[in-house]
C-alpha cells in the first residue's frame, strides 16, 4: 500500500517532470524560431534549457520528438484540443456562449510570445516541412470540421441559420482570421490586448447576430 508520503512525492516528481519539459520545450521553440530545426543541435537545446545534453533524453527521445511536441502544442492544434474538450462540449446548448468561448481562446493565444515563435518555427522549415502540413491539417480540415459539427448541431437545436454547416464554420474562423491578420500582421508591436478583445466581441456579436434567429 503506497503511504500518503510516497504519494505526496509521486505529485511533486510529476510537477518537476511537467516543469522541466516545459523549461525544454520553451526554449526549443526559441531556438527553432531563431536557427530552425536543422540549424538547432541537442547539444544547443541543453545548454539553453540548463541541463546536461543526455537529461534530455528522459524527456525526449530526440529532436524530432521534441518539434513534434511543439507542434503539437501550438498553433492551430492546440485549439483543435480545446474544441474536444468538455469545456466546449458542456457549451452544445448555447451558441452564443460558445462562439465567443471561441473568441476568448483565440486572443489568448494570439497574444501568446510562444504563438509568435512557433510561427517564426515553422516558417523556417518552408510550405512541405511537417510544421506547415500539421498546421494545415489542422487549421483547414480538423478545426474546420469540429466547428462544422457544433455549427450542424446550433441549427437543428437551437435556430442557427446554417444551410451548409462547413460554410457557416468557415465563415465564422474566416473573419477571426481578418482580424488577426489586421492586429498581428500590420505592425511589429503587439496590438494592446483590450483592442484585439474588443474587435473580436463586435464580429462576434455581429456573427451571433446574423445566423441566429
Amino acid at each position: 500500500m503506497v503511504s500518503a508520503y510516497d504519494r505526496a512525492m509521486q505529485v511533486m516528481d510529476r510537477a518537476e517532470e511537467g516543469t522541466t519539459r516545459r523549461r525544454i520545450m520553451d526554449a526549443a521553440l526559441e531556438l527553432f524560431a531563431q536557427h530552425g530545426f536543422a540549424g538547432t543541435s541537442m547539444r544547443m537545446l541543453a545548454r539553453a534549457a540548463g541541463l546536461r545534453e543526455s537529461s534530455l533524453y528522459n524527456h525526449f527521445a530526440g529532436k524530432d520528438d521534441l518539434y513534434n511536441a511543439l507542434i503539437a502544442q501550438w498553433g492551430p492544434a492546440e485549439f483543435v484540443q480545446r474544441l474536444k474538450s468538455p469545456e466546449y462540449r458542456a457549451l452544445a446548448d448555447d451558441p452564443p456562449a460558445f462562439f465567443r468561448l471561441c473568441g476568448r481562446h483565440l486572443v489568448d493565444r494570439w497574444i501568446d510570445p510562444r504563438e509568435h515563435r512557433y510561427m517564426a518555427m515553422i516558417s523556417k522549415e518552408g510550405p512541405g516541412g511537417p510544421g506547415q502540413q500539421r498546421f494545415n491539417d489542422a487549421l483547414y480540415r480538423e478545426e474546420i470540421q469540429l466547428l462544422a459539427d457544433y455549427c450542424a448541431h446550433f441549427a437543428q437545436a437551437h435556430g442557427l441559420i446554417a444551410p451548409d454547416p462547413r460554410e457557416t464554420a468557415r465563415m465564422f474562423a474566416a473573419g477571426l482570421t481578418l482580424i488577426r491578420r489586421e492586429h498581428f500582421t500590420t505592425t511589429t508591436e503587439m496590438p494592446p490586448r483590450p483592442q484585439v478583445d474588443a474587435a473580436v466581441a463586435r464580429y462576434i456579436d455581429n456573427f451571433i447576430g446574423t445566423v441566429l434567429r
